[in-house]
């Protein structure tokens, strides 16, 4: 499935339908209504990622399945994999500290995950518990002003241009100082279901989970420059 648009509804549909369950099977194995899976399905409610989660555990699919990335296969995958990501496409995860957009996602089981993303809290106390996660991290500031938080090292201002590495398990937190929200690149050795289960351990509130069209991508770039 490689609709842009595609939704939340579509991937279930199509994991339901590969699989030959019906509505009330999958709602006796997540434990979800069948009114509410069917509201799914037809794009007609969203759910919250903690639902999100209990739907991926109900029906033994990782959770990237739900966001439009199959699972890779147990045969090795083939060599010279290639993707492309066009500006606007990719996947949003929008939280309450970040609003990310991951790339390439049509290749799963990466070795590395690469994000933009969009930073909003501007004190420790807006943005809250430090996030962590296995793997390394490397973050490059492409617009505004980024101060950089962990717990090992006093923080640190990085500017467009500047960028940073480091160690991903030690907590860290990405703040803004500059008028409008600080927008950096990052990419993550590590995978996204781990990237995703980190985010929301600490912060994410609702599962503002989506694909951005060419379209909305511009909208809302346009929309971050004027603030």
């Amino acid at each position: 499935m490689t609709d842009q648009k595609a939704s939340l509804g579509d991937f279930l549909r199509e994991i339901r339908t590969r699989n030959h369950w019906t509505l009330s099977q999958v709602s006796a194995m997540t434990g979800l209504a069948i009114s509410t899976l069917s509201k799914v399905e037809n794009n007609q409610m969203s759910l919250t990622y903690d639902r999100i989660v209990q739907l991926a555990e109900g029906l033994k699919v990782d959770i990237v399945e739900l966001f439009g990335t199959r699972a890779a296969e147990t045969s090795p995958s083939p060599l010279g994999r290639r993707t492309i990501s066009r500006a606007g496409e990719g996947r949003s995860i929008k939280t309450r500290n970040y609003d990310y957009l991951y790339l390439c996602t049509d290749i799963s089981k990466k070795s590395i995950v690469p994000m933009f993303g969009t930073a909003h809290a501007r004190t420790m106390e807006e943005f809250g518990a430090f996030i962590r996660h296995v793997g390394e991290e490397y973050t490059y500031v492409v617009e505004g002003e980024l101060e950089l938080h962990t717990e090992h090292y006093e923080p640190v201002k990085l500017r467009a241009g500047d960028s940073v590495y480091f160690d991903a398990t030690m907590g860290h937190a990405y703040l803004t100082v500059s008028e409008k929200p600080v927008s950096f690149v990052c990419i993550c050795s590590t995978s996204e279901k781990e990237l995703i289960d980190a985010i929301g351990s600490s912060s994410i509130s609702e599962s503002a989970i989506s694909k951005l069209t060419p379209r909305a991508k511009t909208e809302q770039l346009v929309s971050t420059i004027r603030k």
